[in-house]
């Protein structure tokens, strides 16, 4: 019909784009055939020369947003998928590495800065700065750039491990894991990762309470001891018997040596669950990028909420407790 479907954010360029698209009624007929996207290689009929998607397909954001398996299926076996690359607004890191899992293993390429690292687990003082060479298969670090333009230097903040090491060049292959200060650390040192408390309640998510829009966690204080409060959106109707989430996630963080030593120690008690109301994620970027300035792209939603302003914010959002 040469219209703009009711897209968030462009009723301030709607007129001025719609001068520029025209109906065809051949290519509407063809969609129409084809039907809505819900058999697999729905995209290859749609454009049949696609070959390659290239997104966000590891780390945080992709934990946030459990669609891989629906994405997946919607492009089909023939579509390759891969991520675009690792890096910082101001320097490039590195990039997917095809002879591995291009999903989340990504090659170190010393193009646009110098790239050091610092061992996450060493005792070390924090001015023991390694370089590509002196990297162990297996290890844990966190980045430290110095870039070209400008000749920053700064730590990223990020963990990644070394997977292994390019035979060509013997050049890093890295996978993230989460941010460094992106942990929560509850009463007497019980800490989990970013990564173990997004893996956690994605798995019981999958199985229990239905599809995740978006998540964050923050400390729950409101009994003691304190504990980790899951914070959800979910998209479509909440499993019946949702509350085994609680269970399975609590199974899934008692892996981690601090929280299951403190836990039965009697300082950490399980982790809560609560949904929040449809659209709390969509506001919240709204409001980020009114504050900071910065545009939708640029806004991540933590994994971890330190925050306290939105923090109460998002608490006030709150419709349901598992």
């Amino acid at each position: 019909k040469g219209i703009i479907p009711d897209l968030e954010n462009i009723d301030h360029v709607r007129e001025t784009l719609e001068k520029h698209f025209t109906p065809n009624p051949l290519r509407a007929a063809e969609l129409r055939e084809i039907g809505p996207p819900v058999i697999q290689g729905w995209a290859v009929r749609v454009w049949p020369d696609l070959k390659k998607f290239i997104g966000v397909t590891g780390g945080s954001a992709a934990a946030s947003v459990p669609k891989r398996n629906k994405v997946t299926n919607v492009l089909g076996p023939s579509v390759f998928i891969h991520s675009p690359s690792y890096g910082s607004s101001e320097c490039s890191i590195g990039v997917p590495y095809f002879n591995g899992d291009p999903n989340t293993d990504y090659k170190v390429l010393p193009i646009d800065g110098v790239i050091e690292y610092l061992d996450v687990n060493s005792n070390e003082p924090l001015e023991r700065v390694l370089s590509a060479w002196e990297l162990m298969t297996g290890g844990i670090y966190e980045p430290v750039l110095t870039t070209r333009n400008g000749l920053w230097r700064y730590r990223l903040g990020d963990v990644v491990s070394v997977k292994g090491f390019a035979p060509d060049d013997g050049l890093p292959v890295i996978n993230y894991l989460h941010r460094r200060d992106g942990s929560l650390g509850l009463a007497y040192g019980s800490t989990c990762t970013e990564s173990q408390l997004a893996n956690a309640i994605v798995s019981a998510s999958k199985r229990w309470i239905g599809q995740i829009i978006d998540f964050t966690v923050v400390t729950d204080d409101r009994f003691t001891p304190v504990t980790y409060g899951y914070l959800l959106e979910i998209g479509g109707e909440i499993g019946k018997d949702a509350k085994m989430a609680i269970q399975q996630t609590f199974e899934d963080l008692i892996s981690n040596d601090e929280y299951r030593i403190t836990f039965w120690a009697g300082t950490a008690r399980k982790p809560t669950i609560r949904l929040v109301e449809r659209g709390t994620f969509r506001e919240y970027r709204k409001q980020k990028c009114e504050k900071t300035n910065i545009s939708t792209a640029q806004v991540k939603v933590p994994i971890v909420l330190s925050d306290a302003t939105f923090k109460e914010w998002f608490l006030k959002k709150v419709i349901m407790e598992l």
